[in-house]
């Protein structure tokens, strides 16, 4: 996929569009996308990428139009979030640095949560009409008859900010990942590995994180359990390059990140949760710095 893409403008702008498009019925597909604006920004400038996103970006729009769709509403959300990663590429390339690039990307995901509980007066009820709108929940209920769908999209709207801030930075920086990963595959063997090994966020961060969980207990303000949701995102890159950095200095085989991957897979929140801890906890006590003092003994 690399190859392709960085072997011409239109082989690039071909593979973005097109998993682009493809991501209106699997979103996921739309890391690819994301993915390949970010290679050639990293690889190329700024300029090419702005213009890969800007011609991308235009495509949607003209699928819109033909789809009797929102024609301005996919082409400025499609271009913001391309020049987003446009931004966070250029940024990664100068500063080589994911502890700062992601401690950016959920840091802009904070600021907007705090933004959407000051703007909206009212963000369950906010939240249970965009998603209502989304899905027929009449028809839903009757195939549900033995679950109430009302509680239950209560309970989602409650902390929906929240999810959709975490989302957005997980989608943007795992993209950027793979776009890294890439670039490391055509024209650095083996950078990308050892930039995730040494990914180690600020201790500001976690003591910052720390702050909001204490606040929460006392008061469960829906603004603080937001925000939370937002860190321990966040902190969820750092455990992942903790297990993988402590496998790679055990010289454990790699058929042990199944026990990783595998529940992530099949219970990604409470999984999650637990790996997101632990790379909270590994800012403050450094488990690589202890494993690798004690592997030199």
């Amino acid at each position: 996929m690399a190859a392709f893409i960085m072997s011409g403008p239109l082989q690039a702008i071909g593979f973005a569009l097109g998993f682009a498009l493809l991501a209106m019925f699997l979103p996921f597909l739309g890391l690819l996308s994301n993915a390949a604006i970010g290679l050639v920004t990293l690889r190329m400038g700024w300029q090419r990428g702005v213009m890969i996103a800007s011609v991308v970006s235009l495509g949607l729009g003209l699928v819109a139009l033909l789809l009797q769709g929102n024609v301005l509403g996919s082409l400025f959300s499609s271009l913001i979030q391309s020049l987003l990663i446009v931004g966070l590429a250029l940024y990664l390339a100068r500063s080589a640095s994911w502890a700062q690039l992601i401690q950016v990307i959920f840091g802009l995901a904070a600021a907007l949560v705090v933004l959407f509980h000051i703007s909206v007066t009212d963000p369950v009820s906010f939240w249970k009409n965009a998603l209502q709108a989304l899905v027929d929940w009449d028809q839903l209920q009757a195939s549900l008859a033995d679950v109430n769908l009302d509680e239950l999209l209560n309970q989602v709207a409650k902390h929906m900010t929240g999810l959709f801030a975490a989302s957005m930075g997980l989608v943007i920086t795992l993209s950027l990942m793979l776009a890294r990963h890439w670039q490391a595959v055509l024209y650095n063997p083996g950078g990308f590995k050892e930039e995730m090994y040494g990914l180690r966020l600020h201790k500001f961060a976690a003591l910052g994180l720390s702050a909001v969980i204490i606040l929460a207990l006392f008061n469960p303000a829906a603004w603080l359990i937001d925000l939370i949701l937002v860190g321990l995102g966040m902190f969820l890159f750092q455990g992942i390059a903790l297990l993988h950095s402590v496998r790679a200095q055990l010289k454990a085989h790699r058929a042990w990140l199944l026990a990783l991957y595998l529940p992530l897979a099949f219970l990604p929140v409470q999984t999650g949760l637990l790996v997101a801890v632990f790379g909270m906890v590994d800012t403050l006590a450094d488990f690589r710095g202890y494993l690798a003092r004690r592997t030199k003994e």
